[in-house]
């Protein structure tokens, strides 16, 4: 009989849930909560992930707030070494009023104690790939404990919340309508600036060029990730025309930083420079829906991808050109100025709405007012509403 090691480690990691972590935060909750401390914190980065840094910043703008960082990697650990990163979080956690995360983070499983707000910020708008209970390929390993603690979850749109709320199995009203408070970043004329003045500055040699950016997710699992159509996109490096400029951000999970390019930069960043991104099924595609240009949905696997992992939208109606194959990506790059046009950008304006609407540019100051720290809910740089309103 095969060894399902998706099975063996969901039940690894509830026995250190139930043994371990919860008996040791309930000796780490004898101590009373700080009310001045918050906490941001991630197991899959060991520095701040992207979808913190719009919420950070605002937190330093607030005055009385003691903000400490947590960022360990625990994704390629070995089973003990996981376990000591999550085991010196819990004294912080049980002390503190306000604990901020983006993505799965196993030492929340083990409890909450009442008078700790616990905050999943996501890192992700939209709906792209399925996940939780909702994909065939993640509920192998998926663990309700995850989410039960979650006391607000930010989400792009109320078509969003309904979705997630029954993937990952949380009450709608747990749900924020602040929106993703990584998407404020996106508003900040000044970041944008600052990059477009630091690009033009390191690389003087792609001046008037048109950037393409690639940027896919990875297939499978973190330990068993990997990457669909790279070969394509080499072949595309090499033959597009010399006005073009093709640049590579693969997931950092795929095992493929080799093929990366313009290390100086992130994906994200690059978003604000391109002017037209390729990407599968990645979320990535709706940070770009702000900026309003061409997409071209490079997905060679597509019937593989629906059976194995499972995607929300109907891929295919998606705005944006699809492509297959090669050639059809080609062709999709080259003819973007007349595949996108008034009916494409009106698509994507309908798509916005309908699945990143709580996403105004100001979601930062909604979340910090609903939580009690910050009583400026609205008000601040409201021009900064008005590139997506266009």
């Amino acid at each position: 009989m095969k060894l399902d090691k998706a099975f063996l480690r969901r039940g690894l990691k509830r026995a250190a849930i139930r043994l371990l972590l919860r008996p040791y935060y309930a000796l780490c909750c004898r101590r009373p909560v700080e009310n001045s401390l918050v906490l941001l914190a991630d197991g899959h980065q060991t520095s701040m992930p992207y979808s913190m840094q719009a919420i950070a910043a605002a937190l330093g703008a607030e005055k009385d707030l003691r903000v400490v960082e947590y960022f360990q990697d625990y994704s390629f650990c070995g089973f003990f070494e996981s376990l000591r990163i999550m085991l010196r979080f819990l004294p912080l956690y049980a002390r503190a009023r306000t604990v901020f995360i983006c993505d799965y983070f196993v030492p929340t499983a083990c409890g909450k104690r009442p008078e700790t707000t616990l905050v999943q910020l996501w890192h992700s708008g939209g709906l792209m790939k399925k996940l939780g209970m909702d994909s065939p390929e993640d509920a192998k390993g998926f663990l309700p404990e995850m989410y039960r603690n979650v006391d607000v979850f930010t989400a792009s749109s109320p078509l969003v919340s309904n979705v997630l709320s029954k993937a990952v199995g949380l009450p709608p009203e747990r749900f924020s309508p602040a929106g993703v408070t990584r998407i404020d970043l996106l508003y900040d004329k000044t970041r944008e600036e600052g990059i477009r003045r630091r690009f033009a500055e390191a690389h003087p040699e792609l001046s008037g060029k048109r950037l393409v950016l690639w940027a896919p997710t990875f297939r499978g699992n973190v330990r068993g990730a990997y990457l669909i159509g790279s070969e394509e996109i080499l072949r595309l490096q090499r033959e597009l025309p010399e006005q073009y400029a093709l640049v590579i951000k693969t997931h950092r999970f795929s095992n493929s930083a080799a093929l990366n390019t313009l290390g100086d930069f992130s994906s994200e960043e690059l978003l604000a420079l391109a002017d037209l991104l390729i990407t599968d099924y990645s979320s990535i595609y709706f940070d770009y829906l702000y900026y309003r240009r061409p997409i071209v949905l490079f997905a060679p696997d597509l019937a593989q991808y629906e059976a194995e992992r499972g995607l929300y939208p109907d891929y295919r109606s998606l705005p944006g050109r699809f492509a297959a194959d090669y050639d059809a990506l080609r062709d999709a790059v080259l003819t973007a100025d007349r595949w996108a046009d008034s009916a494409y950008f009106a698509a994507l304006d309908r798509l916005w709405e309908s699945d990143m609407a709580y996403c105004d540019g100001h979601s930062c100051e909604k979340l910090l007012a609903q939580l009690g720290i910050s009583e400026n809910a609205e008000g601040k740089n409201t021009e900064r509403r008005s590139k997506r309103s266009m």
